[in-house]
């Protein structure tokens, strides 16, 4: 384990035991066996290894489940469950952090960390989306944000009475009942009405899909310009009234590779 990864790991301990305003930046270092002066030439500060910390959640978890889905032929519910699954047991798994985090920070703490939890907000509520349209596909896009405040709030509340109650209850239990729920909200869309959302165009649904990635991909340094480039020429071969599916297939592909967008990219690829 490198230094820097020790730093994160004795700081999420210390976090999760103190708090993160109770933690100094000197506790974090001894734990690590270095100086406080070698801790900045890792972190620039302790609200940075916090940041840096809350991304390498949010990406493991991202990456898992995108990873979860080991063969074409599984049936879309059974894929839907076990993502779920993987959400709600990383969330317990690391419950003193996000506990921490609840407590501890407001969104008027900092800009940075406002535009933080905002950014990782909005990254899982188009994670979620995808979900959901893969599930049930692109005929409840109007009711989508409708669908994510129900499956997150069952998600969250569930999580909270665990937590806070100390409850030991089955994983998969949890996810049959949660999964049962939104069917059942599903098979009445038809008698319901948007509360969250009017209904756009699929058109615009592209758009806005295709802003969100270019904005995620101007905040990277890594491989922006091909990356711009072949976002771009997506955008124009979606675009063409008689676009070549191949090469639009061929650039999703390519778009996917890269994790920080992958979830992004999976949810235009559902509106293409």
């Amino acid at each position: 384990m490198d230094k820097k990864t020790e730093l994160m790991s004795h700081a999420v301990r210390l976090f999760s035991l103190k708090g993160f305003h109770q933690t100094s930046v000197q506790e974090i270092a001894e734990a690590t066996g270095i100086s406080k002066g070698a801790f900045y030439k890792h972190f620039d500060s302790k609200e940075i290894l916090f940041i840096k910390i809350l991304k390498q959640h949010h990406q493991e978890i991202l990456t898992e489940i995108s990873n979860s889905q080991s063969n074409f032929e599984e049936d879309s519910k059974d894929i839907f469950k076990k993502k779920l699954a993987i959400e709600i047991e990383r969330t317990l798994s690391n419950h003193e952090f996000f506990m921490m985090v609840f407590k501890d920070f407001t969104l008027t703490e900092s800009e940075t960390l406002k535009d933080v939890f905002m950014e990782l907000r909005q990254s899982t509520i188009t994670l979620h989306k995808t979900i959901l349209l893969d599930t049930y596909g692109v005929g409840i896009e109007p009711f989508l944000p409708d669908l994510v405040a129900i499956l997150e709030g069952l998600m969250q509340q569930y999580i909270f009475v665990l937590v806070i109650e100390k409850k030991q209850v089955s994983i998969f239990k949890l996810v049959n009942f949660i999964t049962t729920t939104i069917d059942a909200v599903v098979d009445n869309l038809d008698s319901m009405e948007p509360v969250l959302n009017e209904a756009r165009s699929p058109a615009a649904t592209i758009e806005e899909s295709f802003q969100q990635i270019i904005e995620k991909i101007k905040a990277t340094e890594t491989n922006q310009e091909k990356l711009m480039a072949s976002l771009y020429l997506l955008k124009e071969q979606v675009e063409q009234e008689e676009p070549q599916e191949f090469l639009i297939e061929a650039l999703l592909v390519y778009l996917k590779q890269f994790s920080f967008i992958k979830n992004e990219v999976a949810y235009l690829e559902n509106f293409i």
